[in-house]
């Protein structure tokens, strides 16, 4: 028997920061800062990063031409540039890791040592520069707020496991791999919808909405793209791009087969998936005829808020929402394309082609083997949820020991809008891969939860 023992994990950060503050008048606000980070989970080369920022707002309804403005409470304008660093890679990634293992030779079971993991000597801080420009503004004594930003972040020296041949012995090894650009709009709404003193009626909605827009702008040693689960990273295009074939209807007679050639699957049988030729070169093949199906990363996200109050009782409803992105429903893969002697949907079962019944949409029962990835099953990821609503009553309380009391009912996720047909459109299955997004691997859904409660102050 051998007894292994294994060694506490250590690692360490070591950080210098320096900030200059300077106000003039109250208007004029101007932030500078300096610091310089060492994280051990970095190569041996490249231990340290160096990440400044600097940012100046401008305080505009301090001035004397808007001080007393009635229709413009508030006015800022700001500016901004920084660097920020990510050393969020897991401990000893860029050291040489071996693992023991078993095998028989000469009928004589033998231990072996075998490498894991590839060092990287030269790994480092994966870096983020942002520049950000937008105001705060306030009308009506601050009873409408607004905010708005325009961001430009360009990552570069990206944190990615990169797949190695396995003539190398390991199966990835992490590396900086190249820059993504983000940028978009960003605005949050505030408004004071009706206001009343005392035990009156009370109502305000708060908003958000983001919009970005994304962009691989290099990637590293000249290449072009690779490849990810269900999908590619390719410069000019955004990260969570799905990657396939594209579905053309079904095979509905051997002549339709015959006729097409060399466009037609190898050993097509009436009822199978067609698919388009895509370089157009009258020839289908699974590798060369793939593009761009989608991307799982939304056009747009929002939140939405309304807070109302009236006497003793108060109730808020949380809405939040995507919109614009793409899932790659994974589950319908196996239950609307597997074999019949496994578990199926019934619509399949129901609906599939037959003679019969000639469908464009489902194929046979006995289908031929399909590409790993093709549109028939990429979804409308887009949804509105009630995130959270709860209706408050505050007890009257006469009491010198208790100050205040209130019981509380609330519920969480509950209603989904959507057209996503499977369990839940908040899906990402690959959590430790930062190029994959909107993948359903049979993700569990979020449960609906409602809860009663109540808080005291004494």
């Amino acid at each position: 028997m051998i007894a292994s023992r294994t060694a506490p994990e250590k690692w360490g950060l070591n950080s210098y920061l320096a900030r200059l503050n300077y106000r003039f008048k109250d208007r004029y606000l101007f932030t500078i800062t300096a610091r310089e980070d060492g994280s051990s989970r970095f190569g041996a080369n490249n231990k340290y990063g160096f990440f400044p920022s600097g940012a100046f707002a401008w305080r505009v309804s301090e001035e004397s031409f808007l001080k007393n403005n009635k229709l413009l409470s508030d006015l800022k304008l700001r500016a901004s540039y920084g660097i920020t660093g990510n050393d969020g890679i897991g401990l000893y990634n860029s050291l040489s890791r071996y693992v023991v293992g078993r095998t028989v030779f000469n009928d004589v079971e033998v231990l072996t040592n075998q490498i894991d993991r590839i060092e990287n000597p030269d790994l480092k801080w994966e870096k983020t520069a942002q520049l950000d420009v937008g105001f705060d503004v306030g009308f009506f004594n601050s009873r409408l707020n607004i905010t708005a930003d325009y961001y430009i972040k360009k990552t570069s020296d990206l944190l990615l496991a990169v797949e190695l041949p396995a003539t190398t012995g390991s199966t990835s090894v992490l590396r900086n791999v190249g820059s993504v650009d983000n940028r978009g709009f960003e605005f949050a709404f505030n408004t004071v919808n009706i206001q009343n003193t005392g035990k009156g009626f009370n109502w305000t909605t708060s908003a958000n909405i983001s919009f970005n827009r994304n962009k691989v702008l290099s990637l590293a040693n000249d290449v072009n793209r690779f490849f990810v689960s269900n999908g590619v990273v390719q410069v000019g295009e955004s990260v969570g791009s799905f990657y396939g074939n594209v579905f053309d209807g079904i095979w509905q007679t051997q002549a339709e087969i015959t006729a097409a050639g060399p466009l037609a699957t190898a050993g097509a049988l009436p009822g199978a998936y067609k698919f388009k030729d895509v370089d157009g070169n009258g020839v289908y093949n699974e590798a060369n005829d793939r593009k761009i199906l989608g991307n799982g990363l939304p056009r747009f996200i929002f939140g939405f808020t309304n807070t109302m109050s009236f006497k003793n009782f108060d109730l808020s409803v949380f809405l939040q929402g995507v919109q614009g992105n793409k899932v790659y429903n994974i589950p319908r893969t196996l239950l609307d394309g597997s074999d019949p002697s496994t578990n199926m949907l019934k619509a399949a079962i129901d609906d599939h082609w037959t003679t019969t019944n000639p469908s464009n949409k489902r194929a046979s029962i006995r289908q031929w083997r399909t590409p790993t990835t093709f549109d028939y099953y990429l979804e409308d990821g887009s949804f509105m949820r009630v995130k959270n609503v709860t209706l408050g009553y505050q007890i009257p309380v006469k009491s010198s020991v208790v100050k205040k009391a209130r019981i509380y009912l609330s519920a969480q996720n509950l209603l989904t809008v959507t057209n996503y047909p499977g369990f839940d459109p908040e899906v990402n299955a690959a959590f430790n891969n930062a190029t994959v997004y909107g993948l359903d691997n049979f993700n569990y859904p979020p449960a609906r939860t409602f809860i009663l409660g109540a808080t005291v102050s004494f």
